[in-house]
């Protein structure tokens, strides 16, 4: 469990991926990986200062385990990205998902800061037989979060459509 958010680590939902991909290749059952992330973080933190960041931090872990169902798995990524393996989902599911966390994400106020408004983008990505790999599965979906952002932020997208023209190469994890 992550200590800040009470999410998953990133270990366990990344076991929980790699286990519903191979459902998916053996069972033909889908699922729909959700990578999250907090609009304009990184000026929060240098604003407001790093307590702050960990409140927002916490807050956002908070709304994503209020807005999943039982049976997903959601956790932190890493810094301000999370991500939500939506088992048993095609993408118009996951898509209402992800909407109710970016919702509760725009409603969220901080005690301390209300007139603070937090926004996120949020890549979705279906499992597909190309997704030989868990890898290859979590590209698609941050290829998808890299578009969310790249329209205009606070939204979800989605990993079927192109990437459009000029856009850049999201960057590959290591």
């Amino acid at each position: 469990t992550d200590a800040q958010t009470g999410l998953a680590a990133r270990s366990h939902w990344q076991e929980q991926a790699s286990d519903s991909l191979e459902r998916y290749h053996a069972r033909h059952e889908p699922a729909c990986l959700l990578m999250i992330d907090i609009d304009h973080f990184k000026p929060i933190n240098d604003l407001h200062g790093h307590t702050v960041g960990d409140e927002v931090i916490r807050a956002v872990g908070q709304v994503i385990r209020d807005c999943v169902r039982a049976h997903d798995h959601a956790g932190r990524y890493g810094g301000d990205e999370f991500a939500v393996v939506c088992g048993n989902a095609r993408a118009p599911e996951a898509h209402a998902i992800a909407e109710r966390i970016r919702d509760g994400i725009a409603g969220l106020r901080l005690r301390e800061l209300p007139g603070l408004r937090l926004t996120s983008s949020i890549g979705l990505a279906e499992t597909q037989r190309s997704q030989l790999s868990l890898r290859d599965w979590i590209n698609d979906a941050d290829a998808a979060l890299y578009r969310a952002k790249h329209a205009g932020r606070n939204q979800v997208a989605g990993s079927s459509a192109p990437m459009p023209p000029g856009m850049p190469t999201p960057p590959q994890p290591a």
